[in-house]
């Protein structure tokens, strides 16, 4: 199938999904050095929704507080801007990637889940690798799989043909997918991404996570969401058929002095973080 016939899939899709201006805005805000907590207060203020949002889970009996948080700057003081980036990402992502996608095997909310492993996985790594741009991270690792939303919805039909491929031809399912559909769900992630205009960087991760080694120049941070993407299909968490036959580069281990006991360790830390999240996105 032809790039030509990509675009057009893309273009006809009516329930794309469409990134808030919000959103884009605040991986703007939080990606800028310069930026400060007012500027944060500020890219979130005119969004009811996400402000509805991060307010309910400042105020929920996780954080337990006690006294009501009823302002963005409350929020912000109290959680600091680290942590209302996330949750705001988080609850935008959970809009978009929590329904079933029955072509890849994943029920309601497991994308959702996979993804906030991911993202989390990944701000884990940028500790270990010592990278400065850990909001960037975040994002590039819950968005990293939204290809998946539209070919879920619009070729369905050939997933099982993908799936058997994977099972009787030893192959990965990026390989899968482009046999049957001529492209794959990261390639569309990314095709997405730009429509987005989100960073290149976000771009990149969205395009090379399953394959770091296929950019021309290594990049940090899709080695990042790459070893991310692999603990959380190493835990089991959200790869439905997807993750059947994964691993994690040689030489992206190599290139970070890693070995795959490390990816284990952060497996561990990730699990923690992930109920923690979960815990706190429970409806009350």
């Amino acid at each position: 199938m032809t790039t030509v016939v990509l675009d057009e899939i893309i273009q006809r899709v009516r329930t794309l999904p469409h990134l808030r201006d919000t959103v884009l805005h605040l991986v703007q805000v939080v990606s800028d050095p310069n930026s400060s907590l007012s500027d944060i207060v500020e890219a979130l203020r005119y969004d009811p929704t996400l402000t509805a949002e991060l307010l309910r889970l400042c105020n929920s009996a996780y954080y337990g507080v006690g006294r009501e948080v009823s302002s963005l700057e409350d929020a912000v003081h109290l959680l600091g801007t680290t942590k209302v980036f996330q949750l705001a990402m988080a609850a935008y992502a959970r809009t978009m990637l929590g329904a079933p996608q029955e072509g890849y095997g994943l029920p309601a909310g497991a994308l959702w889940t996979h993804s906030v492993a991911v993202a989390l996985a990944a701000r884990l790594l940028a500790r270990r690798m010592r990278l400065s741009q850990s909001a960037l991270l975040f994002t590039a690792g819950l968005l990293h799989d939204s290809g998946k939303v539209v070919l879920n919805e619009f070729v369905s039909r050939a997933y099982a043909e993908i799936v058997q491929r994977v099972a009787e031809d030893h192959v990965s399912f990026c390989d899968a997918e482009q046999q049957v559909l001529g492209y794959t769900h990261s390639e569309v992630g990314a095709r997405l991404a730009e429509a987005w205009k989100l960073p290149q960087p976000i771009v990149d991760c969205a395009r090379y996570h399953h394959e770091p080694e296929a950019l021309p120049a290594p990049s940090e941070l899709v080695d990042a969401v790459h070893l991310a993407d692999t603990v959380a299909l190493m835990l089991g968490i959200g790869g439905g058929d997807d993750g059947l036959s994964y691993r994690a580069s040689a030489a992206t281990l190599a290139r970070h002095g890693l070995v795959q006991s490390d990816l284990e360790g952060l497996g561990a830390e990730v699990v923690g973080e992930l109920t923690s999240v979960r815990a706190l996105f429970a409806k009350q």
